[in-house]
């Protein structure tokens, strides 16, 4: 990371300095891109690379990203076939080089000691998964990590304790942003394969505390996110109940999978949904969280509450 002095937090694992790697998916983003990009890099430190995965746009707002002002950033525009937010994510952090990835949505604003903060808490836990807090772009309301509040798998934030706390346990990291060590991020297996957007980050935040590792919230890391009813882009009106589908069979057993399962019921296509859910890795996903898991989801749950 550039701006940086060994005051403000050149922490090393074993002989070399943390750098970090920011990765960005967009589609069809517009000028958020680009203002996104600026309150990156109006920041205290900035990252040492910028990996934009222009998840099969036709907008061309990723061009401009490709000028000399912003190659001489380090900012790169990778483009890919429409995959979805986790798949745009997985792709880019597979070209990162840096020790810390910061995943980050193409509608926020950073405020100007945010990727300080994220990479020092890093630096200070490397084996966790860091929740800034999040600002309405739009209010007041802000949140710092959430936690689930029914079988849809729906989160609720929680809100941010004072600036000064340390970093503490939250059950979700939500994905408009989020920060892990890349090499822990590879060895949980990125992101799941989720369709278009949603849960992705429900998945995640699963896997790593199932792993043994925190998932926690660094309340003095702020940006404020756009969030809007709809995306400029089109969705299908399958894709959320897949992922609410292939979550509940990749985690849950018993009555709490049922409980989930039956909210696909109800949505359009249902039957197809179900069919193209149980016909997928599932259970091969399931396996491999299960034989990396030190902590059982019930203890989830009873440590950071039920949605029941």
């Amino acid at each position: 990371m550039n701006r940086t002095t060994s005051s403000s937090g050149q922490a090393t694992h074993g002989t070399r300095a943390s750098t970090v790697s920011l990765v960005v998916s967009t589609l069809d983003e517009g000028a958020e891109l680009h203002a996104t990009l600026q309150s990156v890099y109006a920041g205290s430190v900035v990252p040492d690379e910028t990996i934009v995965v222009d998840d099969g746009g036709t907008d061309g707002s990723c061009a401009l990203l490709e000028q000399a002002e912003w190659r001489a950033r380090g900012v790169v525009v990778h483009r890919i076939r429409r995959s979805g937010v986790a798949a745009a994510r997985n792709a880019g952090a597979r070209l990162a080089r840096g020790t810390h990835l910061v995943f980050l949505d193409a509608h926020c604003r950073l405020e100007r000691n945010c990727l300080a903060r994220l990479r020092a808490a890093l630096d200070a836990g490397p084996d966790a998964v860091l929740a800034p807090t999040v600002r309405d772009a739009a209010g007041t309301a802000a949140g710092c990590g959430a936690r689930l509040i029914n079988a849809h798998l729906r989160a609720r934030w929680l809100p941010p304790e004072p600036d000064g706390t340390a970093p503490y346990a939250v059950p979700l990291a939500p994905g408009g942003c989020l920060a892990v060590r890349r090499a822990t991020f590879h060895r949980l297996g990125g992101f799941g394969a989720f369709r278009e957007l949603g849960l992705e980050d429900v998945d995640f935040s699963l896997r790593a505390w199932r792993a043994g590792l925190d998932v926690l919230a660094v309340p003095g890391a702020r940006l404020a996110h756009r969030f809007r009813p709809y995306p400029p882009y089109r969705l299908s009106g399958t894709s959320r109940a897949y992922n609410l589908a292939r979550a509940a069979l990749v985690h849950f057993g018993g009555s709490r999978r049922e409980e989930c399962l039956r909210k696909v019921i109800g949505t359009p296509r249902a039957a197809e949904v179900l069919v193209e859910a149980f016909a997928s890795d599932w259970e091969a996903q399931r396996a491999a969280v299960e034989a990396t898991s030190v902590r059982p989801l019930k203890a989830y749950f009873e440590t950071f509450g039920d949605w029941r």
